[in-house]
């Protein structure tokens, strides 16, 4: 035990009683996480107190997250909706327009996904992701005068480059704010905004498209990318004054990502109405607590480096092959393809539109169950095994098509629970990657570029329209994409084990390099703050 003296400093005995004062521990998580508890004074967060800032993060910054994604998710599939409400007659487009529109948008949303890693880590996020929200919102109005498909083209490669700063830009900031067994729960939060903007799409193109109809002399669809892109605009807007930055304690610095290393970006000086100085003090000891690095410049090399990282080939590959529910996105043409008995069809067209809302709001449930009871139990298999055995029996239900219709209709809407696995995988990555903020950002952008590969090549050869409702490939390739995900989900968990080991086995190695040579050479003293 430490003996204190009259000066208000305390001599300890010996070497275990400085380390019990002075050193951080290590104690793995039941997700194997390695977790370092730092117990120097200046790192005590109040309990009350810390639960406040995390609330306080969550209102504002989740929030301006959400409307951000759920609008970004409109302005990019707000095409189809005008298409079919008067595009396509104002503008002539008898051929394969749409589908270009479409892949102009992807072809710019996967060019700047790696720029935009580098880009943001300099200029910082809440610079850079407002800047191009802000333009993409301004592009969106700009199709509401469209009077070509080279006009429309254009513009959408243009709100593709600027939508792929978005996504993997606010992940990055979740993994930076957040503790490893916070961020699962707050990265579904963000991406549900997904089916909450698939959702809310339909029904506001619809009213727009027939009440706006004429008004001033514009179309009904002019108007939805009018008020789409001004929704757009306001967000991007609120989103300078909200978005927090990084967690660093220094000004940004910002200088050519292939010369040097910036150093981190302050947290942003207009967040100060709800992110005050104290509040970013308690963001920086929870980053200590974890041994968590701060998010430096990234350049050229580092960039390279992130590529030698087995955790992000791992994970970016299980990204596409987990996220198992592109079979959902065809539903609507098997419901397309019911009859009554008298030959009729089944459902009337707004019945096509409203059955799919109920698997996006069952995607919506899942993730925020999954994610949720994935931070709470602190593991991150056992729901990434669960999540594979629903997508499994999804896969083997539309395969088999039961003559029950119900039954056929649940192995559709089981599918939309694939989505859950790419919320699990980042979080999983994020939790065992604190050391490397460089690599975490990469991370969110490789698994996106490779989402969005197998979904351009992939979906055409497997359900291809003119074989609807009959597909000859479809679910069977699916299925072993499920089969294959559960193969790479349990090779990740030992990668991480192992990775664990190692480290432990460096943290020994280097403390018994570290040994004192002599008794004194361990004592050890810790300041302590006299009462007034």
């Amino acid at each position: 035990m430490g003996i204190p003296d009259s000066s208000g400093i305390q001599v300890m005995a010996n070497d275990a009683g400085a380390q019990d004062a002075t050193a951080s521990s290590q104690s793995p998580g039941s997700d194997g996480n390695i977790t370092p508890v730092e117990s120097e004074p200046k790192d005590y967060i109040d309990p009350k107190e810390e639960r406040a800032f995390l609330w306080r993060l969550d209102l504002f910054f989740l929030t301006i997250g959400f409307l951000g994604y759920m609008f970004k998710y409109i302005d990019q599939t707000n095409i189809s909706n005008a298409y079919v409400s008067g595009m396509k007659e104002d503008l002539s487009l008898f051929g394969n327009e749409l589908n270009y529109f479409t892949t102009f948008f992807n072809i710019g949303y996967m060019i700047m996904l790696y720029p935009s890693c580098i880009i943001i880590s300099h200029f910082g996020p809440s610079k850079w992701l407002p800047a191009c929200e802000l333009i993409w919102g301004v592009l969106t109005c700009c199709l509401s005068v469209v009077t070509s498909s080279k006009q429309v083209y254009g513009l959408r490669f243009l709100i593709g480059l600027f939508e792929g700063t978005a996504w993997p830009g606010y992940f990055t900031l979740i993994s930076q704010w957040y503790m490893p067994h916070e961020v699962a729960l707050r990265m579904s939060l963000y991406n549900i905004a997904q089916p909450a903007g698939a959702m809310l799409s339909g029904a506001m193109q619809g009213a727009l498209s027939t009440n706006f109809e004429g008004v001033a002399g514009r179309s009904g669809w002019r108007w939805a990318f009018i008020i789409n892109g001004a929704c757009t605009i306001v967000v991007a807007l609120a989103a300078f004054f909200i978005l927090p930055g990084y967690v660093g304690l220094t000004d940004a610095i910002f200088s050519p990502p292939w010369l040097t290393r910036s150093q981190p970006e302050r947290p942003n000086p207009l967040s100060k109405f709800y992110m005050t100085d104290r509040h970013i003090e308690i963001a920086v000891a929870r980053g200590r607590r974890v041994g968590r690095k701060p998010q430096i410049g990234i350049t050229v090399k580092s960039f390279l480096r992130c590529f030698t990282f087995w955790q992000l080939w791992a994970i970016a590959i299980a990204w596409p092959v987990g996220g198992n529910f592109t079979p959902a996105s065809y539903f609507n043409l098997w419901l397309k393809s019911l009859k009554n008995s008298d030959g009729t069809v089944k459902y009337s067209v707004a019945m096509l539109n409203y059955l799919p809302i109920a698997g996006q709001g069952l995607q919506l449930i899942s993730e925020l169950l999954f994610s949720g009871f994935s931070g709470y139990f602190g593991v991150h298999l056992p729901f990434l095994l669960l999540h594979s055995a629903i997508n499994i029996a999804s896969q083997v239900i539309l395969i088999v098509r039961p003559k029950n219709e119900g039954a056929y209709m649940a192995g559709w809407y089981m599918n939309y629970i694939g989505a859950v696995s790419t919320m699990l995988l980042c979080s999983w990555g994020s939790a065992h990657l604190q050391h490397e903020p460089e690599v975490r950002t990469v991370l969110f952008a490789s698994g996106t570029v490779l989402a969005y590969i197998m979904s351009a090549f992939i979906p055409i050869a497997a359900f291809p329209a003119s074989e609807a409702p009959n597909w000859r490939i479809g679910s069977k390739l699916y299925l072993a994409f499920a089969l294959v995900a559960v193969v790479i989900f349990i090779g990740i968990h030992f990668g991480f084990k192992w990775e664990e080991k190692k480290q432990q086995k460096e943290v020994v190695k280097e403390e018994l390099a570290g040994e004192p040579d002599d008794a004194n050479a361990g004592v050890k003293t810790v300041s302590l703050e006299t009462e007034k």
